[in-house]
């Protein structure tokens, strides 16, 4: 039996002449407005939005007035030059450059000083920068910064009314952090007195020292392995900020920093994983709170939190040790460092490095004894548990938990273990706790690891455990790491 094509007139026309069915197409869109031409250009990136210079002497300068940059200096270091002009920047040619210029390492900051200089370019709405560590100072000056191509760029962005500034430091860069030659971009004073700026991301950069800061309009800010700035500067940062909503800082403050004030009225969604004395949070309208359990000193919170918070504990090393003297030290003051937060009804514990479903069975209880009105709890892991699991299961199987805090007898629904279970002892001994003790649980949820037992053996396990609550769930899923 034949099958019948149908064709339209526009299909039939492409297999006879391709190309000047594609003429067609382009004069369709051609015959756009040029401010819709460019909204399109906006959702592409931008290398491919400047390959569009070629089409024709009207789009020769379109993209131009796309109102967003981005810039990767991986897409500039092609090892064929001929490569990196013809397949990567179509259009160069057209802000002034030479192939020769292009062929040479400054290719980069060749783009960027012609596109931030061109009077064609109008407003910038958003800028992201992905940039290799700064280079530019001797070697023996040891770790440093300066301003670099990139300072004046950001300068010329802020004019231009940015609303959105990502710029990062390649990670895998080994001069980011090695004892030489490891140098910041520079970020620019007009930086910290933008009108426009509604979100800053800043990785691996330098931000200098500032006594007047005022960005009226910015809503979010992330600070990720920052260089040098004060105490003060960043704490002026945060109350500069009236409509500030969501702050996450890691790894960017000082080692003299000995308390970080987190001073906000305007602040819902706050994350900090930093090693300091003391962190002292003032933000009554938070509804989401991340924190590292291996601060060094205490968390202390100010303001009343309201019982719809969701709290999350980034688990380090703090209950790594298995010494019992060391575990009940750690516990005891992490609990003072909650005190604020005993209203909480959602937490998520995530885990790095050595955190399973064994080590947490010494602090859980004690962990929930601190949040008598939970509902939720989720328990993450995010590495495999191959090179820990014998050590654990010898360890915890002989652990025996003898009280029960009340969120288990009046508040918790919803358990959701999130790591690899293998069904050994050391894990049926935390899912019969959780069983037994739950009165009012609606739903366990498990993933199950690629070595595990079948899911039928475990179902039969499961099932032979007493339940305190007649309506709860059990729902298996498989371990995705």
């Amino acid at each position: 039996m034949q099958t019948k094509q149908f064709r339209t007139k526009e299909n039939m026309a492409s297999r006879r002449n391709p190309e000047e069915w594609l003429n067609n197409e382009l004069d369709r869109i051609s015959q756009l407005p040029d401010p819709l031409i460019c909204q399109v250009l906006y959702h592409l990136p931008t290398k491919d939005a400047v390959r569009t210079s070629v089409l024709s002497t009207r789009w020769r300068t379109l993209w131009l007035w796309v109102p967003r940059l981005e810039l990767n200096y991986r897409d500039f270091q092609k090892k064929d030059p001929l490569d990196r002009i013809t397949d990567i920047w179509h259009g160069i040619p057209r802000l002034g450059l030479n192939y020769r210029a292009l062929q040479q390492k400054d290719a980069l900051v060749n783009f960027g000083d012609r596109f931030f200089g061109s009077d064609r370019v109008s407003g910038i709405d958003k800028l992201e920068l992905d940039v290799e560590s700064n280079e530019g100072m001797d070697s023996n000056e040891g770790v440093g910064y300066y301003d670099s191509y990139v300072t004046p760029w950001i300068d010329a962005a802020v004019k231009r009314k940015i609303q959105h500034l990502d710029v990062r430091t390649d990670p895998d860069d080994s001069n980011r952090y090695g004892p030489f030659n490891a140098y910041f971009h520079g970020m620019p004073p007009s930086l910290y007195t933008s009108e426009t700026l509604v979100s800053l991301k800043l990785d691996g950069v330098f931000l200098r020292d500032s006594e007047f800061i005022s960005l009226p309009s910015l809503k979010i800010l992330h600070l990720m392995s920052m260089m040098n700035p004060r105490e003060a500067t960043f704490e002026r940062l945060i109350s500069s900020s009236p409509v500030l909503e969501e702050l996450e800082v890691n790894n960017s403050l000082n080692d003299d920093v000995k308390v970080f004030r987190v001073i906000s009225r305007s602040l819902k969604r706050l994350s900090i994983q930093e090693r300091m004395s003391e962190v002292v949070i003032d933000a009554p309208r938070l509804v989401h709170l991340s924190i590292d359990s291996s601060l060094s000193g205490s968390y202390a919170i100010t303001s009343t939190m309201d019982t719809n918070v969701k709290l999350v504990i980034q688990h380090g090393s703090y209950f790594g040790d298995f010494d019992e003297t060391s575990i009940l030290s750690n516990i005891e003051r992490f609990r003072s460092c909650l005190s604020g937060t005993s209203k909480v009804r959602d937490m998520t514990i995530l885990g790095g490095g050595g955190f399973t479903g064994y080590s947490c069975l010494r602090w859980l209880p004690t962990i929930l004894e601190s949040f008598p009105n939970l509902k939720s709890l989720t328990l993450e892991c995010d590495t495999d548990r191959e090179r820990s699991r014998e050590l654990e299961l010898e360890d915890m199987d002989e652990i025996n938990i003898s009280y029960v805090p009340e969120c288990l007898l009046s508040s918790l629904e919803f358990v959701d273990f999130n790591v690899p279970l293998l069904s050994v002892v050391g894990e049926m001994n935390i899912l019969r706790y959780i069983l037994e003790n739950s009165a009012i649980l609606k739903k366990l949820t498990l993933h199950l690891h690629k070595d595990c037992s079948t899911k039928d053996e475990l179902v039969k396990k499961l099932l032979e455990i007493p339940r305190g609550s007649t309506k709860c769930e059990v729902v298996f899923f498989d371990w995705k790491a």
